[in-house]
């Protein structure tokens, strides 16, 4: 049964209408003053709809009528003003107080009803969008759950080992949103080789989140003749140079009808045992390279199309000699990108920042270059995911068949055999 609060302070006219609008099957319930209002509905909360008088003793109906559409008061009413002026400026003056709706006491029983009917079917409506903004509001906590459990997963599978003979290894991952569409890691070929990638998936959240987990998944298979990493022949696994791996990609990513998404990367494969780093942009940023003995700092890339969108795609590879104590660095354009409101970071602003981190220890490096972009932005937030992987080739002097890097623990085996 539909409740409404019926407030007067003339007894008289609270029986008479209380009886009228009982004999149209509403639940009334009365008060004698604004202040008796208040004390019903904080007793009755199922009360949403208030009929009453402008002029009352205490507190008047305009001022319950601003009291009960404060934010405060907890829920909302819908609010009728009763009136014997019905000049345009008693009305005006009632709307702006709040009111939903004014009407003469002389207006008829008839009309009074269908008011009250509309001012219910408003009520009805209202109370329905606030339910729906409850089960959406329950709907997006659970969501907002589910991806900081996804981005904290993507957090664990990256790899975890950074130290090695030959080589020494630096990453950060910071994600624009709960989950990015940015992967990096890195792995063990064979003895000689060790294999880096960074993929940056376009757009952000769970779709590109998905499908960079995927092309990690395809790259971190060392076994079996799907492995797109190594090429299992009756001599043994040979590497897969880093072109024939994205084009191996691309062929996977771009049959896919229902795949609306493509992605850059770079992969790159290192020989730890000589230094030759031969590496395959596509549709990627250009690597740094910091050349200890040179003292110098440099852009090397190349162009290649993104992975994905096109078949039969031709890919382009090249090498560069690493000599001890080199550094070579992998990035997302998150980083590139950043804007301070009037200028971009940009990939030569990357590339004199590392030049001044080369005193600094490589596991410093990442997050310290991190900093300095925030810095020049003054803020911490980044607009894109932001991917940062450095390697520093130590040189072949600490011995042979030193680096094992299949001493992993079995937990991150997504990147290691």
């Amino acid at each position: 049964m539909k409740e409404i609060l019926l407030v007067d302070d003339s007894r008289t006219i609270l029986v008479f209408m209380s009886s009228v609008l009982k004999s149209k099957g509403f639940k009334v319930y009365t008060a004698l003053s604004g202040e008796e209002a208040l004390q019903v509905l904080s007793e009755r909360d199922s009360i949403q709809f208030v009929l009453s008088d402008w002029l009352m003793p205490g507190m008047s109906g305009i001022e319950l009528c601003q009291t009960l559409k404060a934010r405060e008061f907890g829920r909302y009413i819908f609010f009728v003003l009763l009136s014997s002026k019905n000049d345009q400026d008693s009305i005006v003056t009632g709307i702006d107080a709040g009111a939903d709706d004014f009407v003469d006491k002389k207006t008829s029983v008839e009309e009074l009803e269908a008011r009250i009917h509309a001012g219910f079917r408003t009520l009805a409506l209202h109370n329905e969008v606030v339910q729906k903004n409850i089960e959406l509001d329950a709907a997006y906590e659970t969501i907002k759950r589910d991806l900081e459990s996804a981005g904290d997963l993507i957090q664990q599978i990256l790899p975890k080992q950074k130290h090695f003979p030959f080589l020494e290894l630096s990453y950060i991952s910071i994600p624009s949103a709960q989950i990015g569409g940015d992967m990096l890691g890195y792995m063990q070929l064979d003895n000689d080789h060790v294999a880096f990638y960074l993929i940056d998936v376009a757009g952000h959240g769970v779709s590109s989140a998905l499908m960079s987990f995927s092309v990690q998944q395809s790259l971190s298979l060392l076994s079996g003749e799907a492995s797109i990493v190594l090429r299992h022949t009756d001599e043994g696994p040979q590497v897969v140079p880093p072109e024939g791996v994205i084009d191996r990609l691309n062929q996977i990513y771009a049959s896919a009808s229902t795949n609306a998404l493509y992605f850059t990367m770079i992969y790159a494969v290192l020989n730890i045992k000589t230094g030759l780093l031969s590496y395959c942009c596509a549709g990627h940023p250009p690597l740094v390279w910091h050349r200890e003995n040179k003292t110098q700092t440099e852009l090397v890339g190349h162009d290649n199309f993104v992975v994905g969108a096109f078949d039969g795609v031709e890919y382009q590879a090249d090498s560069i000699q690493l000599e001890a104590g080199d550094r070579v660095w992998f990035y997302s354009d998150g980083i590139t990108e950043a804007d301070n409101g009037d200028d971009q970071f940009s990939e030569d602003g990357l590339r004199s920042t590392i030049a001044t981190l080369n005193k600094y220890p490589t596991q410093q490096q990442t997050s310290m270059l991190v900093k300095s972009v925030q810095d020049w932005r003054n803020t911490e937030n980044f607009d894109d995911d932001v991917s940062l992987l450095v390697a520093e080739w130590k040189g072949t002097t600490q011995g042979e068949n030193l680096c094992d890097m299949k001493l992993v623990r079995r937990a991150t085996a997504q990147f290691f055999e």
